[in-house]
């Protein structure tokens, strides 16, 4: 059995690890006695001395040396710390177990370990150095001892993933040595979350030491479970209410108010979306998926999950872990047959994966405490019943929560909804290399890929994309993100213009477009035609312009054809709208006058009229048209013209109006066939007053 000597002081928040004295810088590493063979009296060197790293501090542990008992006997211990080239001495006094352990909250890069045995006589030959290797996994867990001071606390420690023999606080004193049960891990793995007193809210660092914490949420109550998004931006958190129901709220990792999911339901847990959750339901027992949003509704609710709590979904975002009484069970995310496992132990207190997803860690409250152990998960999706031995927690301390810590790919955030053309940044920080890294989606085949992973012309809807990271020690990692894909061109219309003639020189194109992601740009086009010819060809009037109206030129004797295109923000194309043609009249003086007077006045249309009372007289112009209006004034005494095309008498055209109007507008009859030819207007009645402004002429 393990001394339990071991690590009592962090959990004292004013003393550093485990000294019963002050540390001492006493000497160079050279001055380490290195005899094998102890002096007369003096202890030998004790055996099996092993320095295990965590991302935060060392396990150093070591055995009683091999003639304890045939000399004075063993009293205590001396740690020999050499770091940049000091040498610093911690105590640490015998217990009554073969198995002795300290543990160091500081990771030195370098430092090596050596220990030697003390006697009445003085101290003994130290060990060889250790040097603690460096570390690429540790388990975060939340550890309840009680310290030297009497009081029972829960603080934040780490334990080397493989053979530990001690929790290794992540910092002697501060925010961490006192802490709730629940604690979860980043997606990128290097950071852990934690709540304080069930009314604040945390995250610190689990791979960089003595890290400060960073308060996320201040002044709420019954905060439990915390959960963090796969994007890394937002944390869910169970908050336990008066009447003994629990609510899902969601907060930002920068801080802010949090949003109420909803209330009867517990343990969140995030599917790859980072848009919607996996709940354990309070009135039904059963596990849901719900939205990760404000008054969220529930999804799904999974068939066969009775009793779940605590569920969990798996890095590669196919499973949910849960618990079901005092066994780990799962199902796919899609729904389906839940498997349970090995119910051994007297209580299941918390799980969490993997990031290979190769199995759970379960941590069980046993007869002696809590011990952690792994249930393998084939890469099939089958839960073993088996598990195997992890840790276990020494003699009156009791871990609530454990989370595998370590550099692991991370896929950065992405959008609600992204569009066809995918960019997806992923982050290998910290990972060994070299590294080999494939991406699939929608379950591809895998192939290498780097960041961001590109692909182009993605359909709509939901697709997966899979990053897995293997380092050049074998251990892998896996990121998943669902991406809601926007492929949907929108739609474009044009709201102006709505006349077919205009006489100002400028004319407004107005337009607007709908898409559900939002539109980003238009694109704005238009042809002209002059009065006596064939439209040219497109000219780019406006290109990706947010604006949703823009100004165009307009000259006489012109039309003009619009269209408008949308561009979604994600650059999905709609087609060009339908034209709108108008066209902008010719001058009086274009006219080919017979019998009729020209005139100027600022109240006719390019301040110039063509004026006459004699029956009889006409004005002519060639045009190629469809259509034609005439620009005249309408008046009381004014009066009508016959209207000829091409020689044929098409019908008449009444300038009567009991007001006058000046430059009005007047539809001439229509062609029965496109007009390549002569227009002449003739005054049928004498005695009546006639005043041509001008003539527009429309192709369209």
């Amino acid at each position: 059995m393990r001394t339990s000597l071991r690590l009592v002081a962090p959990l004292a928040l004013s003393v550093v690890a485990l000294t019963t004295v002050l540390p001492a810088a006493v000497a160079t590493p050279a001055a380490f006695p290195q005899a094998q063979v102890a002096a007369a009296g003096l202890p030998s060197v004790p055996l099996a001395v092993r320095a295990m790293g965590t991302f935060t501090g060392v396990d150093l542990t070591w055995n009683l040396p091999a003639d304890e008992g045939t000399a004075d006997g063993v009293t205590g211990f001396v740690v020999h710390r050499i770091a940049n080239g000091a040498e610093t001495t911690y105590s640490v006094a015998r217990g009554p177990a073969t198995a002795h352990s300290w543990a160091d909250v500081q990771r030195i890069p370098g430092a090596t370990y050596a220990v030697v045995g003390v006697n009445a006589d003085g101290e003994g030959p130290a060990s060889t150095p250790v040097e603690a290797a460096p570390r690429s996994e540790a388990i975060t867990v939340a550890s309840t001892a009680k310290g030297s001071d009497g009081v029972t606390r829960t603080y934040l420690g780490q334990l080397a993933a493989q053979g530990a023999t001690q929790v290794v606080p992540l910092a002697a004193s501060g925010a961490t040595q006192q802490v709730d049960p629940d604690i979860a891990v980043s997606p990128d793995g290097r950071q852990v979350a934690f709540s304080q007193g069930r009314t604040s809210l945390w995250s610190v660092s689990a791979v960089a030491p003595q890290a400060p914490p960073v308060k996320i949420l201040d002044g709420s109550s019954g905060i439990a479970k915390p959960a963090w998004s796969p994007d890394g931006t937002r944390i869910a958190v169970e908050r336990l209410q008066p009447d003994g129901s629990t609510c899902i709220d969601i907060v930002a990792v920068a801080g802010g108010t949090p949003i109420r999911v909803g209330c009867g339901m517990a343990g969140p847990t995030w599917l790859p979306d980072s848009q919607t959750l996996v709940v354990a339901g309070q009135t039904s027992s059963l596990l849901q998926r719900v939205q990760a949003r404000v008054n969220g509704a529930v999804l799904t609710t999974y068939a066969g999950t009775e009793l779940a709590r605590d569920p969990a979904v798996s890095p590669n975002g196919l499973w949910i872990a849960y618990l079901k009484g005092t066994a780990a069970a799962m199902i796919p995310v899609g729904g389906g047959t839940a498997q349970v496992g090995d119910s051994g132990g007297t209580s299941a207190e918390s799980l969490s994966w993997a990031p290979n997803t190769s199995g759970l860690i379960l941590n069980r409250r046993t007869a002696a405490g809590s011990s952690l152990f792994t249930v393998p998960v084939s890469p099939e999706g089958v839960l073993r019943r088996s598990s195997a031995f992890l840790f276990d927690a020494p003699a009156g301390e009791l871990i609530g929560s454990a989370v595998w810590q370590g550099y692991r790919v991370a896929i950065k955030p992405t959008a609600t909804v992204v569009g066809p053309n995918l960019s997806v940044p992923f982050d290998l920080t910290g990972l060994a290399t070299p590294v080999s890294v494939t991406c699939e989606l929608d379950g591809t085949p895998r192939s290498p890929c780097t960041s961001p992973f590109q692909q182009t012309g993605v359909t709509s809807g939901t697709h997966v994309l899979k990053v897995s990271a293997v380092e050049a020690g074998g251990r892998g990692s896996h990121a998943v993100r669902y991406l809601n894909v926007d492929a949907v061109a929108p739609t474009a219309q044009l709201t102006s213009p709505t006349f077919d003639v205009t006489k100002a020189a400028t004319a407004t194109i107005a337009y607007t477009g709908a898409d559900s992601s939002g539109i980003g740009s238009y694109d704005v086009r238009y042809r002209t035609a002059t009065y006596l010819g064939n439209f040219g060809a497109y000219v780019t009037a406006a290109s990706a312009t947010k604006a949703k109206s823009i100004t165009l030129n307009v000259a006489a004797g012109n039309e003009l054809c619009v269209s408008v295109r949308a561009r979604d923000v994600f650059g999905n194309v709609s087609g060009w709208t339908a034209e709108r043609c108008f066209s902008r009249p010719l001058d009086d003086r274009a006219l080919t006058a017979t019998g009729w007077s020209r005139g100027t006045n600022g109240v006719y249309y390019l301040g110039t009229v063509t004026s006459s009372g004699t029956k009889g007289a006409s004005v002519t112009r060639t045009v190629q048209a469809k259509r034609l209006f005439l620009v005249a004034t309408k008046c009381a005494t004014c009066g009508t013209l016959t209207v000829t095309y091409g020689g044929k008498v098409v019908g008449t055209v009444s300038l009567y109006k009991a007001t006058t109007e000046y430059q009005a507008i007047i539809p001439l009859p229509t062609p029965s066939a496109f007009l390549s030819g002569t227009v002449k207007l003739t005054i049928r009645d004498a005695g009546k007053t006639n005043q041509l402004d001008g003539l527009a002429v429309r192709r369209t």
